[in-house]
Order: C-alpha cells, then sequence, then structure tokens
C-alpha cells in the first residue's frame, strides 16, 4: 500500500471519529438543555424518562443495585411486578439486552474503581419545594447509562459519513451527507430526547449492518463462484454483518422488519441478476446464524414472517443452486420466486400462530382503509404514528437534502444507461448503489405510513445525496477537474448552510427545565403511604414511571406491541369509557388491582390535538356509539370530580387522583405554586 493510500485512510479514520464526536456532543448537549438534567435530583431524572423508557432504566436500575450481578439477572428473568401477577422473563418480553449490558459494565467498572468520585451540588428549587442533591459523573446511575447512548450516537455520525463516503468514492459525498444530517437533525432522530428507547441502541448497529451488505455486494457481486458451504463457512471475512445483525434482533423487536426489507431487496436483485445466487446464501446464512442465537430472547422472531422468509429463501436457493446454467433462465426465476413465497407461507402456518403481529398488520389496514378499532386508534390517535406530516417535506426540501438525493439517483440510473451500451446487462449495474437505492425507497414508503419511521428514511437520504459527488457521476456532466468539483461542492454546500444553519442554530438555542411537582408528590406518597406489595393499574405511562419509582406491582404497562398488554390496557381502560363504575370496579378486582390512578388530562381528553381522539371517543368507536346513544356519561370525570362510589379516594392533588379498591384514609393535596410541567 502506497503512502498517498495510508495518507487517504487515515484521514478517513480522523474524519469519521471527529463527526462521531461531534455528534456525540451535539446531542449530549441538546438532552441537556432540553431538561437542565444535570441540576435534577436522580428521582426527577428517573420521571423524566417517560412512558417505556422508564422501564427500560428501572430494569438497568435493578441490575446495578442488586446485592450481586447474577442476583439481579435472576431478578430481571423472574419479573412479577410488570405484570402482575404474571411472572415473566422480561430480558426475552422487552429486548433488555442494553440494559443488561449497561448494567454488567457499570458494576464491573465500579468494582475497579474506574467510575470516579462524582460531582454534587444543593439545587433550590423554590419556597415550595425542597431543594435536592443533584449530583453528576460516570458514578451516578443515570450518568452512565446515557453515556452509553451518546457513545453510541457517536457510532451514528462516524458511519454515516464512511458510508456515505464509500457509497459515493469522494470525500466530498461523506462531507455533503454529513452536513445534511445535521441539517436537517431533527428529521434524522430523536436520541437526544429520548435516550433509553431501543431505536437509540439499535440504529447505529443497523446502519453499521447495512453498510457492510453494501460493501459485501460491491467486492463479490461479479465473482461468479460456485456455490459451496466452505464458501460460506471460511472465505467470507463479513463476519461483522451476522454480529451487528444478532446485536440487532437482541436490542429492538423492530429490527426483524427491516431485517425483512432488506431480505426482500436481496431477493429482488437476484432474480434481476443484478448479484448471483451465491451472494444471496452468504448473505441469508449470516441471518440464519443471527436467528438461531436469538432463539431463547427472541419468541417474536422465530415465530415472524422474517424468519420464515430466510428459511424459506435458503432452501429455495440451495435447491435451485444444482440446476442453475441447466434449467430455462425464466423456469428458474419463475421456481425461484414462487419456491420462496410458498416456503415462506408453508412456515408460517407450521409456526405457532403469534398474535402479537397483528397489531402491525391492522395499523397498515388501517392506513390503507377505513378499518378502525380500539387498539389501531391508540397508534394512530399518537403524532408519532401519524402519516408524515407536510413539514417534513417542507424542511427536507429548504434544506436541499431532498433534491440533492433526487439529483444523485438521477445521476445513478443515468449512469448506468450510460454504462449499459458499453458492457451490456448486469454488469451495468452497481450491486452496492442498487440496493441502497431500494432500500432508501422502502423507507420512504415507510415514513410516509409512519411517521415515526423518517428515523430511517432521513439518515439515507443524506447518503444518496452524497453519491452526486461521486467522481464517475460527475464525469458524465462533464465536471471532470477537482476545481470545478470543489466548486460544485462549496456552492451545494452554501445552498445546504442557507436553512441548515438556522435550523441548528434553532435546535441549540431551546432551554427548558424538567419539573412534574403533581407527579412527584404522587410517587411520594405512594412510598409513604402503600405497601410494598400495592398493585396498581392507570396509564401506560405513567404505571412504567410509577414501576420506575416506586417498585410497587403494576398490571398495565407501554409495551404495547404484546398481546396480552393490549388485553391488559383495554381491561384498564374501561375506567375511560361509559361503562358503569361497578362493573369497572369488578374488571379490576378479577385482575387484582388494589390502586387505581386516574389522570386529568386522559378523563377531560386535555391536550388531545386530534378530533376524534379522546379516550372516550375511542370507546365509542369500539362500540359503534351505543353507550353515547344511550345517553351514558363518561366514567372518569365522575370518578375523578369526587363521586368515586364503589371506589374510594386516597390521594388527590392538581392532576392525579388515587383510587382504592376498598376503605382506606383521604389526602388532597394543592401545591401553593403554579404547577411546572415538562417543557
Amino acid at each position: 500500500m502506497d503512502a498517498a493510500r495510508i495518507a487517504y485512510i487515515l484521514l478517513l479514520v480522523l474524519l469519521s471519529l471527529g463527526f462521531g464526536l461531534l455528534h456525540r456532543w451535539h446531542v449530549s448537549t441538546l438532552f441537556e438543555n432540553d431538561r437542565h438534567f444535570s441540576h435534577l435530583s436522580e428521582m426527577e431524572r428517573e420521571m423524566s424518562f417517560r412512558t417505556e423508557m422508564g422501564m427500560y432504566y428501572y430494569y438497568y436500575k435493578l441490575m446495578i443495585e442488586a446485592p450481586s450481578w447474577q442476583e439481579g439477572l435472576d431478578r430481571l428473568r423472574n419479573d412479577n411486578l410488570s405484570q402482575y401477577p404474571k411472572v415473566i422473563n422480561a430480558d426475552r418480553t422487552y429486548n433488555l439486552f442494553p440494559e443488561i449490558y449497561a448494567g454488567t459494565l457499570y458494576r464491573f467498572a465500579e468494582s475497579l474503581g474506574l467510575l470516579g468520585e462524582p460531582q454534587c451540588w444543593q439545587t433550590e428549587r423554590g419556597d415550595v419545594l425542597p431543594p435536592v442533591l443533584s449530583c453528576q459523573g460516570l458514578s451516578v446511575p443515570s450518568y452512565f447509562y446515557i453515556s452509553i447512548v451518546w457513545s453510541l450516537a457517536m457510532m451514528t455520525g462516524s458511519v454515516l459519513f464512511l458510508y456515505a463516503t464509500y457509497l459515493s468514492g469522494s470525500i466530498y459525498g461523506g462531507l455533503i451527507a454529513i452536513l445534511a444530517f445535521f441539517f436537517n437533525h431533527t428529521e434524522c432522530t430523536r436520541v437526544q430526547w429520548t435516550p433509553p428507547l431501543r431505536e437509540s441502541f439499535a440504529y447505529p448497529l443497523l446502519l453499521f449492518q447495512m453498510f457492510r451488505v453494501t460493501m459485501f455486494l460491491d467486492k463479490y457481486s461479479f465473482e461468479r463462484k460456485k456455490f459451496t458451504w466452505r464458501n460460506i463457512l471460511w472465505d467470507n471475512p463479513y463476519t461483522d454483518i451476522f454480529i451487528t445483525t444478532q446485536l440487532c434482533l437482541f436490542t429492538w423487536q423492530f429490527s426483524q422488519f427491516i431485517f425483512t426489507i432488506q431480505i426482500a431487496i436481496l431477493l429482488i436483485l437476484q432474480w434481476l441478476k443484478i448479484i448471483p445466487r451465491y451472494v444471496t446464501l452468504y448473505l441469508l446464512f449470516h441471518h440464519i446464524i443471527a436467528i438461531a442465537f436469538t432463539f431463547y430472547h427472541g419468541p417474536m422472531v422465530i415465530n415472524s414472517m422474517y424468519t420464515c422468509l430466510v428459511v424459506g429463501a435458503t432452501y429455495v436457493n440451495l435447491m435451485n443452486a444444482h440446476v442453475e446454467g441447466l434449467w430455462n433462465p425464466y423456469l428458474l426465476l419463475f421456481s425461484d420466486v414462487i419456491g420462496t413465497i410458498g416456503s415462506a407461507k408453508f412456515m408460517k402456518s407450521a409456526m405457532i400462530d403469534y398474535d402479537d403481529y397483528h397489531h402491525v398488520y391492522n395499523l397498515l389496514r388501517s392506513k390503507l382503509s377505513g378499518f378502525r378499532d380500539f387498539h389501531t386508534m391508540m397508534y394512530t390517535c399518537s403524532p408519532e404514528f401519524d402519516f408524515i406530516h407536510y413539514e417534513t417535506y417542507e424542511i427536507i426540501v429548504k434544506t436541499f437534502l431532498l433534491p440533492t438525493a433526487i439529483l444523485g439517483g438521477f445521476f445513478a440510473v443515468y449512469y448506468w444507461y450510460r454504462n449499459f451500451k458499453a458492457r451490456g446487462y448486469p454488469e451495468c449495474i452497481e450491486p452496492g448503489t442498487a440496493y441502497n437505492g431500494l432500500q432508501t425507497g422502502a423507507f420512504i414508503v415507510m415514513a410516509f405510513l409512519v411517521m415515526r419511521l423518517k428515523l430511517f428514511m432521513t439518515p439515507h437520504l443524506c447518503i444518496i445525496a452524497g453519491m452526486v459527488f461521486s467522481r464517475k457521476y460527475m464525469a458524465i456532466v462533464g465536471i471532470k477537474r477537482e476545481h470545478l468539483r470543489l466548486t460544485a461542492f462549496i456552492t451545494l454546500a452554501a445552498l445546504m448552510m442557507y436553512h441548515g444553519v438556522q435550523r441548528v442554530q434553532e435546535e441549540r438555542q431551546f432551554y427548558g427545565e424538567y419539573s412534574n411537582i403533581e407527579q412527584e408528590q404522587l410517587f411520594d406518597w405512594i412510598n409513604a403511604n402503600t405497601p410494598k406489595n400495592a398493585v396498581f393499574a392507570g396509564k401506560m405511562s405513567i404505571m412504567a414511571n410509577l414501576l420506575l419509582a416506586t417498585e410497587r406491582p403494576i398490571v398495565n404497562n407501554p409495551y404495547y406491541e404484546s398481546t396480552e398488554m393490549r388485553d391488559r390496557t383495554l381491561k384498564v381502560y374501561e375506567i375511560y369509557s361509559r361503562k358503569d363504575a361497578a362493573a369497572v370496579y369488578e374488571t379490576l378486582r378479577k385482575m387484582q388491582v388494589d390502586y387505581l390512578v386516574l389522570d386529568e388530562g386522559n378523563c377531560y381528553g386535555l391536550g388531545i390535538g386530534k378530533s376524534g381522539c379522546r379516550m372516550v371517543d375511542l370507546w365509542d368507536i369500539s362500540d359503534n356509539g351505543r353507550a353515547k346513544r344511550l345517553g351514558k356519561r363518561p366514567l372518569c370525570p365522575i370518578l375523578y370530580s369526587g363521586n368515586a362510589h364503589p371506589f374510594r379516594r386516597v390521594f388527590a392533588n392538581n392532576h392525579y387522583v388515587v383510587l382504592r379498591l376498598d376503605y382506606s384514609t383521604y389526602v388532597e393535596l394543592k401545591p401553593k405554586a403554579p404547577i411546572l410541567m415538562q417543557s
């Protein structure tokens, strides 16, 4: 390797590390600015991890506070609090590999004395609330946890730059991608607001896996080898594809849907003769081994369409590999397609029917038709699961991301067209570029249907935008000299900066401070006035934080992907229906609930942006409006306002009411100062 090549590689490494560190600093400071995390008490920090984030953090806390690592793992795998009275393996149910890893790393670092001493200070909270002790440093559990998330965010910045540089064959392409990423940051990621979510851990690994698959396709697609098991087992250096695939499956249940799309794209490329059969088999083999390693951890994976497609495609490709070149190409293609689909369907029918996927199909059904039920409305009423908003299109157009990505795609297609005349089909097609084009198209469709999934679309648009500066693409439009390429780069960067810099400034100039006095009062009262085995029910997001702050058993939680949890939540959410109080009381007693937590927002539909999305509206849809036509009033406002029979009010403040399912004392707290809600 000559000196110039070594210098180029060194420059790439330094730039990728630099951009990774820049992204780490960016998201960590945005997080601090959003909630003033450094000046919160540990309880406030835990409360700031809303919805399922609080539940994930609970298991990390369990791992580090247990007397021993093994005892923490045993408690996690014999969890009797999050789905009371059921005892579950929380690791398998909730994809807790990140928390087990973080907890193990914390205990190991603590045992070696590597965490150092925390920096602590007293934070005043006004005349109404007592001061709290705020501590900062790696020895503080919450700081150690989010530091791992920021390190993975660093990986995102580094991989994105390398991905775009590789695909474009130019550092200019990597620079354009990273500029577009920062200028469209809120459209690319939400790690800065929600660090404990599964995507914060899995997406950097998914991005790296797709990067390595791209490299693999480009390297091996035109080496027409005869398939043997030796090729797969010994001649394949891309073992990191298997490792990252497995880690993604361990970390995030949604990873399997991304991999299903990846397998489908690989099969399409194979059927179009853009990649040879043995390349598909190599990658299918990686997925099969990753699935095998997740057998213990992921029942959803084992019974998924992803597994069926992988195994079915592998079987058909192995069978047809022996007759390739002997059969008519069209007959072979027909056999591949029909055989793969048939094998996948046969496997699916032979497996145990796993209902946890039905909500996904129903959600898609509701997007494409007029179908509605309680569970799909719970999703579609949330902004994250709505169709992608117009503001997203406006942003990616103003920052020149979308126009540049479209131009990059046009350059690639035109280059293939020019190549077709010289080299013919399929040699004119670049496999890695074709794979990423189809992958980006799939991500666009996903984001259009579910806004939350734009975290896949927008970063990939950044990568595709970088292809504009590929030397071979620019050469076909007459830009061959280096100074012309540099001029084009500066011009495009300036156009992107015109609105992009303003967006970064707006993002960084926002300052908030987390405070939720009423919820803190609620948890303090629960800790002081209820037994440790008291069972609670209520709004899903509150239950997750209640589990974390009080360690009381709960009957429902925010893990809505589970069929059982959807059924449990539906029963608990009868409090928001028009049913009789006695009927709801009996339902909760059968669930062994001791206390019911009501919140003002859900009871009265406060803060609901979309019409027809109050909880009582969802129930009216479920029963076709029969109870409403009979003139029955919504139950929750009646219980919340004071007429709680047959329940007993035992606690109330300005936002929460706690009802006991038998007699207890009654306490009412009214803060003297205005209540600060979360920014």
